[in-house]
């Protein structure tokens, strides 16, 4: 039962994270780019409290794992986690457009209301809710794939945010399987959780990020068309989903990495 909450919040972080885009999207047809991510922050504020949740529910699986010396039967379920990300990044991709058409309603509703309280005050709950289904739209996947030549980001921008998001997939994973090899260290195993995390954030922050927020800043200037932007989202998904294919190859690998960082932390290199 834990495993099963754990795939289910897993995929629904998965989900929220990759809709992340829509604000960029929504941003740039309205304009408004700030007042669309504050928007969406408030799903990020249930993201971030479900990712506490998600590690407490995996924790519990590894200390069971520990305590009937079953580790190899938690590397599958970890890969069975990576598989949820997976299933979660691709409902992001498909909800993409339907959470941009609801942010740009949402964005128009916050200017006319000055506040979201206001927003649900004015409109009602369960009105805002019984329109949600009518603004489902799905991605034109095709035109997106075509138009990923045109917007030329590059080969390297892609597989650069495939391998950056990789170590993201699998950096509490791998610490977790870490500590549960080695279970009289498994504390001081999980803290580098947040190293390898660190790693992908500078990659993330020099390589990909200025990339597409230069794209974002043209299609708002009229530089480039709202297709270029659809496209580069579209692209930035696609990154998110190979990386945690290619994380699965890097569960096992990265664990060990890790083990053996413990070791020479305690013994040294040639203890």
């Amino acid at each position: 039962m834990k495993l099963v909450i754990v795939l289910v919040v897993t995929a629904l972080i998965s989900m929220i994270e990759t809709v992340s885009y829509s604000a960029r999207l929504s941003g740039a047809r309205t304009g408004r780019i700030g007042t669309s991510t504050s928007l969406f922050n408030i799903l990020v504020v249930f993201s971030r409290f479900a990712v506490m949740l998600q590690l407490f529910f995996l924790a519990s699986v590894v200390e069971e794992a520990i305590n009937s010396h079953n580790v190899d039967g938690l590397d599958v379920k970890l890969h069975y986690v990576l598989l949820s990300m997976s299933g979660g990044i691709l409902l992001g991709m498909l909800f993409v457009p339907t959470v941009a058409r609801v942010l740009e309603i949402g964005t128009y509703k916050l200017d006319e209301h000055g506040s979201f309280p206001r927003i649900i005050m004015s409109e009602g709950i369960l009105r805002i809710l019984l329109r949600l289904p009518s603004q489902f739209w799905l991605p034109a996947i095709r035109s997106n794939l075509r138009q990923i030549r045109t917007v030329k980001l590059g080969y390297t921008f892609f597989v650069l945010n495939a391998a950056i998001f990789s170590f993201y997939s699998i950096a509490n994973l791998s610490a977790l399987f870490a500590g549960a090899m080695m279970p009289n260290d498994r504390l001081q195993a999980s803290m580098l959780a947040s190293v390898i995390n660190g790693v992908g954030t500078i990659l993330l922050v020099i390589f990909v990020d200025p990339i597409s927020a230069k794209l974002l800043d043209d299609v708002v200037m009229e530089k480039r068309p709202l297709r270029d932007l659809k496209a580069s989202i579209f692209q930035l998904g696609l990154g998110r989903l190979l990386g945690t294919f290619i994380a699965q190859l890097l569960l096992w690998p990265f664990a060990k990495f890790i083990s053996w960082i413990v070791w020479v932390s305690k013994h040294g290199l040639f203890g």
